[in-house]
């Protein structure tokens, strides 16, 4: 294997650095690492990390018009409220607290704040350095269509399970808990009123009715009183999610410090707004939990523009189908779309204002069909749940991997916008192979990784004291997950050996420097880069010509090359002479 090496920096000795007086200026100032690519003769950087593929939601910075700050970009949203985020901590607190803004899950950083002190929270927070993103605090969508006729026909649970043929396991109150991240609901339906529900609170009946179905959909126990549940029993909490962006983030953060195994979260905001739900969601992952989303409405209206939570790495993004197989009209159509469940006429418990209509809380429960993704999305969440239950050592990577490996395959061949993996298959689910882990995420950007929206630094792939040898294998998905990177840190004078196998896929391998901040524009940040065709190992030598240990990242990324939806590597990190 041929082998190119250049020193990029000084060592700090006199003695040492007079050896390197023959390399550029520019490299000896810089750098305090010297870098050997392996399997090529050159060190050639086709193109910057994040550059192929999906990039990761960029972190905003808008203001309203009227904030008076100049240098951040401008929206002219007419919401009331808007969210400021600063760096987890102390500086970000008092700012906060002189600005009047309330916190939006507890040691966030993340802010709700009238919109008349949006600009004088930027400021403060700015003049610190604590400030991370703003954005308005937009209203939360519902994905579902109104109800149009009634039927006792339950064809949707057929379609995902044969409910002859296998038994659910046992609900215990220790199970894993499938948190519904909902306005509120109606405890006291007589699909819920046996469920195993906590947390529950009833608005009303204009409030409670999609909820109501959600529950219903995932976990009714089954006690001849309306339909069965996907998973009958399910240990079920609700967390109120409010009609906004800051009060939905608020919800899935609480749901994530609960402990849930999995979030179902039938709603939407517009891609491009409310961030800090995207910051939300990621916060579940490092927690352990599965977010679970619906797709969308926007298929016959809307130009199926994509829709936040599902279109974000790491949520399971569910679509809807008809009783002939058929996607749904409304559904949203995207490359994000990872299943498929039932969506049109399907039978669930729902609640209205009663006849006469002379008290807006009197209640009429009762059973109605009903359309749209929202309705999707907790076949999925609770057959997730299920899966947890019967199969505990599966982390949510895993289970989510499981979920659409498993699916059974509509369309065209393979991964599609319409269907995605395909339709939920829970029989085949329980049956299945354990897939290939995804340790270590998010990892999808720096910032997840460094502190700065999560409040808490990622651990390091490979430190001094790890051993000699250290690797991890993880997977990336081309549409939802297509980067992971790693914090490494390298002993003072030493040599680090860092391998990629690919053992699915084309992938990438680049080395940034530590004071990158992204890997989607990283500029003169990255130290080194390995491309190579699959199946050829990636490879790099690095070393550290300072005295004292240095940070860098690690970054894997689909290639150029990559084909297929999933790509599966194994990363390892040593120490070289």
């Amino acid at each position: 294997m041929r082998k190119t090496e250049q020193q990029m920096g000084a060592t700090g000795s006199a003695g040492k650095a007079a050896d390197f007086r023959r390399l550029p200026l520019l490299l000896l100032i810089l750098f305090g690492f010297s870098i050997v690519l392996l399997g090529a003769a050159t060190v050639a950087i086709a193109a910057p990390p994040g550059a192929n593929g999906t990039s990761p939601p960029e972190a905003p910075m808008l203001l309203p018009a009227d904030a008076g700050i100049s240098g951040t970009g401008v929206s002219n949203d007419p919401s009331p409220n808007w969210i400021v985020a600063g760096t987890p901590g102390t500086r970000s607190r008092d700012a906060a607290s002189r600005a009047g803004a309330d916190q939006v899950g507890s040691g966030s950083g993340i802010y709700r704040v009238a919109r008349s002190r949006a600009g004088q929270l930027a400021r403060d927070l700015d003049s610190s350095g604590s400030l991370v993103y703003a954005e308005p605090d937009v209203p939360l969508i519902r994905h579902s269509y109104p109800a149009d006729r009634f039927d006792s026909d339950q064809w949707w649970l057929n379609r995902i399970v044969n409910p002859s043929d296998f038994t659910p396991p046992e609900a215990t109150g220790s199970g894993p808990v499938l948190a519904l991240i909902e306005e509120s609901l109606d405890p006291l339906h007589p699909d819920l009123a046996e469920a195993n529900l906590s947390g529950a609170i009833s608005l009303g009946p204009a409030s409670d009715w999609h909820g109501t179905s959600v529950a219903g959909i995932a976990g009714s126990p089954g006690e001849m009183q309306g339909i069965r549940g996907v998973w009958p029993g399910a240990p079920m909490r609700l967390f109120p999610s409010g009609l906004s962006c800051a009060t939905a983030t608020g919800a899935v953060m609480r749901a994530a410090r609960a402990g849930s195994a999995v979030l179902n979260m039938s709603y939407g905001f517009p891609a491009e707004s409310c961030y800090s739900h995207y910051v939300a969601t990621e916060s579940a992952v490092r927690a352990g939990a599965l977010p679970v989303a619906s797709a969308g409405n926007s298929g016959v209206v809307g130009g199926n523009a994509p829709s936040r939570p599902a279109s974000d790495p790491h949520v399971i993004s569910v679509s809807a189908i008809d009783r002939d197989g058929i996607v749904a009209d409304f559904a949203t159509r995207n490359d994000g779309v990872d299943l498929t469940a039932p969506g049109v006429s399907v039978l669930a418990p729902t609640v209205a204002v009663a006849a006469p209509i002379d008290d807006p809380q009197k209640t009429e429960r009762g059973w109605t069909l009903l359309n749209g993704t929202s309705f999707s999305a907790p076949m999925v969440s609770a057959a997730a749940a299920m899966l947890k239950q019967a199969r505990p050592k599966l982390d949510s990577r895993r289970l989510g991997r499981l979920l659409t490996r498993s699916a059974s395959d509509l369309g065209k061949p393979g991964r599609d916008p319409e269907y995605g993996e395909g339709l939920l298959n829970i029989d085949a689910a329980m049956a299945a192979d354990t897939p290939p882990g995804d340790p270590m995420e998010p990892n999808d950007d720096i910032a997840w990784l460094n502190g700065s929206l999560l409040g808490r630094k990622a651990g390091f792939l490979w430190k001094p004291r790890s051993g000699k040898r250290r690797s991890v294998t993880a997977t990336i998905s081309r549409d939802k997950d297509p980067t992971d990177v790693f914090r490494v840190r390298i002993p003072p004078r030493r040599k680090l050996r860092i391998t990629a196998a690919q053992f699915q896929g084309d992938i990438r391998l680049s080395v940034l420097k530590p004071g990158a901040k992204t890997i989607v524009d990283p500029g003169k940040r990255v130290i080194v880069a390995s491309d190579r065709a699959y199946p050829k190992t990636e490879g790099v030598k690095i070393r550290n010509l300072k005295s004292k240990p240095r940070l860098i990242y690690v970054a894997v990324e689909a290639g150029p090359r990559q084909k297929p939806q999933y790509g599966r590597y194994k990363l390892t990190v040593a120490l070289s002479r």
